[in-house]
């Protein structure tokens, strides 16, 4: 018993080198920069120092670190088991580097938010040599001739191995780069991609040009401001107050820009200046989650060794439409030639920001809606479509990759060009694809936001399109 109570005592970790151990973590370049995954640790660390760890819970993390609120759902809402998992693979990756020779080690057992810290003592050298180096250095000889010779030979050796294998590894890898410059497909493409990479001309991708609003400037024709929106002098206030950094950004604007203008928007006074108007237009601006999911197609079709043509939804002619394979970033209120295309399909958008379920099958909702926090606004689960269906030439195909808000879009981009995610479509596909069937689907998929950006997506649904 003395042995044993001596051995624990020896392999406690205090909380002085509980908390170095922290710190050392979350200064690492695993931890640096991820505020969040800080965070998180810091809460479930400073639970277990005081004695509380019992107390963590996935609610308790939700409002601590999150900001949720009462409404929190952990079903609907996954956020705290992702970064928990996240979280594991980071600590995970940092003691097979950085924390390599860690003597105490940090971990959170899957299933549990309680830190475990665990004491792992430095194995000593196995060496027989190296022993006898050691035991004679200490003793105050000098180590014997052959015993150094025998050690320096063991350590040529061992960096002879390592040369080769670097070297074979290198090999391998060039190989690998020269097959993927023959065209050999990295991606599973499957069923999904089958028709793009096939054929031999590229795809064309058509980015959305939604119609938004923008003040007007001085130099605007008389032709534009007559369908222009007028806006009353306490808006125009109210936007400088609220959203400028820089109060005189409306008087610039209007005056003109560079050191051209200068002089005259520092003699533009208000009274003699017209106030700023709305026009609306669509050849300005485009979604960041479209912009985001143009950035995923380009990486995937640049592994498949394939190019793209990328055009703006306003540009696109119904020629480029019928002569190629299409794939449409953005729902129709952002991209017109997504509502273009005959359609008969399962899911549809609705006016009120919704996708609604035509054909309902079990489990499934008859409609879906975004969720948003109460306290701040922000968006927290939208929902978007993956739709592959026939274009207006027979063998073409055309696939929309739309959300109902601009996160959802990018996360159906990022789906579609994901290893994991393509592989699991796939297999859905595979799986549900009846005989004699369609080629042609419909993949709904429900995607977490969190911070504007998406974070967890699943497929809620998959409908065969006849």
């Amino acid at each position: 018993m003395a042995m044993q109570a001596a051995k624990l005592s020896v392999h406690a970790v205090d909380s002085a080198e509980a908390r170095q151990t922290l710190e050392r973590i979350l200064g690492s370049r695993y931890f640096v920069h991820a505020h969040k995954k800080k965070q998180f640790l810091r809460v479930i660390c400073e639970f277990y120092l005081d004695g509380r760890a019992e107390e963590l819970n996935e609610y308790l993390l939700a409002y601590d670190v999150f900001g949720r609120d009462s409404t929190y759902q952990p079903s609907a809402d996954p956020i705290v088991r992702v970064v928990a998992h996240e979280i594991r693979k980071k600590l995970e990756a940092y003691y097979q580097a950085e924390g390599a020779s860690d003597e105490i080690r940090l971990e959170i057992p899957a299933g549990s938010y309680k830190p475990v810290f665990t004491r792992h003592p430095l194995a000593p050298d196995s060496n027989p040599a190296s022993q006898q180096i050691a035991a004679d250095l200490q003793a105050g000889t000098r180590p014997a001739p052959r015993t150094l010779l025998f050690v320096l030979a063991l350590t040529v050796a061992g960096l002879m191995l390592i040369v080769i294998l670097l070297f074979l590894s290198n090999r391998d890898l060039r190989e690998k780069v020269a097959h993927a410059g023959r065209g050999a497909d990295p991606l599973p493409a499957g069923e999904t991609w089958k028709t793009f990479l096939n054929d031999s001309s590229p795809p064309v991708v058509v980015l959305s040009n939604p119609l938004v609003p923008r003040f007007s400037s001085d130099g605007e024709p008389e032709i534009i401001l007559r369908d222009s929106v007028p806006v009353p002098a306490e808006v125009v206030t109210a936007l400088r107050e609220k959203t400028m950094k820089n109060p005189d950004l409306l008087i610039r604007s209007q005056a003109g820009t560079g050191a051209a203008s200068s002089e005259r928007r520092e003699r533009a006074a208000p009274e003699h200046r017209r106030p700023p108007v709305l026009i609306l237009s669509n050849s300005f601006y485009t979604g960041i989650g479209e912009a985001i999911g143009l950035h995923h197609l380009t990486g995937f079709f640049r592994l498949a060794n394939r190019n793209i043509v990328l055009k703006q939804s306003r540009t696109l002619s119904a020629e480029d439409l019928k002569n190629h394979n299409v794939i449409l970033l953005g729902g129709s209120w952002v991209n017109e030639w997504s509502g273009k295309l005959p359609d008969n399909e399962d899911f549809v958008y609705t006016n009120n920001s919704t996708i609604v379920n035509l054909n309902p099958r079990a489990g499934e909702e008859p409609e879906y809606k975004p969720r948003f926090d109460p306290r701040s606004g922000n968006l927290l689960v939208d929902y978007a479509l993956i739709t592959l269906k026939p274009n207006l030439t027979e063998g073409n195909k055309v696939m929309v990759l739309s959300g109902i808000y601009s996160q959802g879009t990018e996360a159906a981009a990022e789906f579609v060009t994901n290893a994991k995610h393509l592989e699991q479509l796939n297999q859905l596909l595979s799986q549900r694809k009846r005989p004699g069937g369609t080629e042609h689907f419909q993949a709904l998929l429900k995607v977490g936001v969190e911070n504007g950006i998406p974070t967890v997506i699943s497929v809620l649904a998959l409908h065969e399109l006849k």
